[in-house]
Parts: structure tokens; C-alpha cells; sequence
């Protein structure tokens, strides 16, 4: 089963009125804040199975798939168990796993990655799907635009780079897998199977004889090869190397070190880079000469996979408020002196929004976490009779020392 790109608008008039998930506040729609909604549902559509964001939107608020109008990524497995979310990695504060994108993308795997719709101050959350790369910028369909057909190349730097280059552009990313898909990517007007812009696997030279150890196939996410042992930044890089690649050790000895924690060996890949990788994610091949493998990706991934965050925010519109990372940090001890609310976890993964001002359009200042204790900063009094009430806003300070406004039937007493 190949994935065929499928075209879907939140703007689509069908369902643009749809009240998203969850949402308390009527507006927000489909058409205002369904980007990623729109997005998954291209996916699974491209997948095969036939889905709208007005019929997605229903199957998943049945699974409880969102938190408000927030979209549970995990959930989409439950409405369809042959498509399972891989990964989620956020990356607005350091570079997005281009490597890792490509490798998905060759393997007929579309990526839902979120960008910064808007060049004003902050970030303006927007979903696309990334379909196929072309020198340094990846084909996408975007779900904002009210138009038809993908017959039209449309690019995601041309409109949301911002100024940022590639790695930086890109906020997050989603790597979903169906179960059965095979690569690469069909376009609607092909009539045979055809590349959309993805580099594809080239065979590599054959390695000389020696030791081999093989990058595990629980890897998804490739691994990287260093020039040195040092894991901080990505300018020791040699090159990617996805699961199921086959390494000399150039040191035979190394071969009691595969597999064992913070351990490291020197290897040369199949096209003859030689450096540093994890032992920990390598498993023994023998000392046969191996099977050639696919020519990895030069682009750096992670050296281990990001699970999906206990606060993995919100899909948001194309053009909707600032919206920071969400917070992790831990929460503060409650004050004696102090009246002290907790984040209820029915807020799921996607958070609390602590706001600017008391109102479903105010100023993002954080996305609070399950769990997060909040002091009170307005008269007790007057705090203790909105717990719980719907459209009331609580004014409150966050362990950061943040000051915002959060709704009021999101948080209890501590």
C-alpha cells in the first residue's frame, strides 16, 4: 500500500463550522483551529482510509482524542489500529531531526510537522503534512487554503520559514507508521509510482570483511556517527545511518561492547565514513561481509528517540495567538499563606493555557502541565467561588513565576 496524496481544507465549508473536540468556546472550529486535525486526516486518507476532519473530528472526540480542542496525537490509533504514532518530537528550541524526516519520507511515510504560520513576535502555531524534499525545502499540503487538488507544488519555506533555515523552521514533528505501507509516495496525476522530490536509497559499495555490528531495527529514528564521544551539539556529525545498516568495527576488540550501556565504538559505514556510535544501540552481525544497505541520510538525527511529552500542546490555527513550549518544569511546593490550585489532569497532554488576560483570545504566556500547582494572586475569596465554574478565569502565578489567567474549571484546591 503506497500513500497517495490526498487534499483536505479546514476552510472546506462542510465542516469549517464544526466545533473542534472539545472546545468550550464555539469558535473554535475547524475552519479557525483544525490545522492539525485537517493534517492526520490527509494522513490517514493518503493511507487509505477515507477520513474528513468533520468524520475524524467525531471518531476521535469517541475516543476521547482530545483535551479541549486539543488533539490527542496517541489517539488516532485507537480509531485506526493499523496507523501508529512512532514518535513526537518537539524541536522548537533546537534543530528538527532532518535526517530523520528524510528517512520517514523515503520509506513512503508522510510527516505532520508543525511551523510558525506568522512573521509577527512569537510563535503562531500551524499544522502541515510533508509529503516529498527538494534541495532544502520539503513539499507540503497545507490544510489552511480553501483550495482543491495537489496538481500544484507548494513548498514550506516559501511560506513559513520565517527567516530560519530549514532545521530551525520546523517546531515539531509527528511520525506516524502504517502498518503494510511500502514507499515511495504516489501522486494523484501519477499513473505509476513515482518519487515527490524524497531522495531515494541508492546501493552502497560493499564494506571490506571484518567485524560487523548492525544498527537494531528499534531504532526508527537512525543513528548518528560522531567524530568524538560528545553528545552536545551536532558539529562532531559524520552522517546518519538508519535501522538495519551494518557497521565495521574498526577495532575488533569493540565487539564486547555492542549492545552494552554507555559504551561507544569506532565503526565505518557502508560508504566508508568512519567515527563514533552509541553501543547501546547496536546489535553483533557477525564477521561475514554484510548485505549492502541503503546510503544513510548526511543530515543529523536524534541519538535517541523523544517519547511524546506529558505536554504535548494543542494544535492551534494558522494564525492564532503566541504560543511558547510548554512548561516541564517542576512544580512548586504550596504556600501556607497562600491559596494554592492544581492543574487537573483532565487536561490531558495537551496542557493548561495560563493567558495575558481573562479571555479565550488572550496572549499565550505558557502551557501549564497536569499536575503544576498555581498561588493564587487575586482575593482568595474570589478565587475559591470560580473553582470549577465554566467561562470564569482565575488569575494566578505558575512555579516559573509566570502571571496569567487560567480557566477556572480546569483547576482544584491542592
Amino acid at each position: 500500500m503506497a500513500f497517495q496524496l490526498v487534499y483536505l481544507s479546514q476552510q472546506d465549508p462542510k465542516w469549517k463550522n464544526d466545533v473542534l473536540g472539545f472546545a468550550t468556546n464555539p469558535k473554535e472550529t475547524i475552519g479557525y483551529v483544525g490545522c492539525a486535525l485537517t493534517s492526520v486526516s490527509m494522513l490517514l486518507s493518503g493511507y487509505g482510509f477515507s477520513e474528513t476532519p468533520q468524520s475524524l473530528n467525531e471518531k476521535m472526540k469517541a475516543k476521547q482524542g482530545f483535551a479541549g480542542s486539543g488533539i490527542r496525537w496517541n489517539i488516532v490509533n485507537q480509531v485506526h489500529p493499523q496507523v501508529t504514532l512512532k514518535s513526537n518530537v518537539p524541536c522548537e528550541g533546537s534543530d528538527a531531526p532532518l535526517g530523520q524526516i528524510d528517512s520517514w519520507l523515503a520509506m513512503g511515510h508522510p510527516v505532520v510537522v508543525r511551523v510558525d504560520a506568522s512573521p509577527n513576535p512569537g510563535l503562531q502555531w500551524h499544522y502541515v503534512l510533508l509529503y516529498g524534499r527538494e534541495g532544502d525545502d520539503y513539499l507540503m499540503l497545507d490544510p489552511w487554503p480553501y483550495q482543491a487538488g495537489t496538481a500544484k507544488k507548494d513548498y514550506l519555506m516559501k511560506r513559513y520559514s520565517q527567516g530560519m533555515p530549514l532545521r530551525r523552521a520546523i517546531q515539531q514533528v509527528l511520525f506516524y507508521e502504517a502498518a503494510g505501507s511500502t514507499g515511495p509516495i504516489v501522486t494523484p496525476s501519477s499513473t505509476t509510482t513515482t518519487s515527490t522530490g524524497t531522495p531515494q536509497p541508492m546501493p552502497a559499495s560493499t564494506p571490506d570483511s571484518g567485524v560487523y555490528a548492525r544498527v537494531m531495527d528499534s531504532v526508527t529514528w537512525g543513528l548518528n556517527i560522531r567524530s568524538s564521544k560528545d553528545t552536545s551539539s551536532m558539529a562532531n556529525l559524520v552522517i546518519a545511518v538508519p535501522a538495519g545498516t551494518q557497521l565495521m568495527l574498526l577495532d575488533p576488540s569493540d565487539a564486547s561492547k555492542v549492545g552494552q550501556n554507555n559504551q561507544w565504538v569506532r565503526v565505518r559505514e557502508p560508504g566508508g565514513k568512519e567515527g563514533f556510535a552509541a553501543a547501546w544501540y547496536l546489535e553483533k552481525a557477525g564477521e561475514t561481509t554484510p548485505t549492502p544497505t541503503t546510503t544513510p541520510s548526511t543530515s543529523p538525527v536524534n541519538e535517541a528517540p523523544t517519547s511524546t511529552p506529558t505536554t504535548t500542546p494543542a494544535s492551534t490555527p494558522s494564525t492564532p495567538p503566541t504560543t511558547p513550549t510548554p512548561s516541564t518544569s517542576t512544580p512548586a511546593q504550596p504556600q501556607k499563606d497562600k491559596l494554592t490550585l492544581v492543574v487537573l489532569d483532565a487536561v490531558g497532554t495537551s496542557g493548561l493555557r495560563l493567558r495575558q488576560t481573562p479571555s479565550m483570545g488572550g496572549t499565550l504566556v505558557k502551557v501549564l502541565a497536569a499536575g503544576t500547582l498555581l498561588t493564587v494572586i487575586e482575593p482568595v475569596a474570589k478565587a475559591k467561588a470560580k473553582i470549577g465554574q465554566a467561562n470564569q478565569w482565575i488569575y494566578v502565578r505558575e512555579p516559573n513565576g509566570n502571571r496569567g489567567y487560567v480557566g477556572s474549571q480546569f483547576v482544584k484546591l491542592a
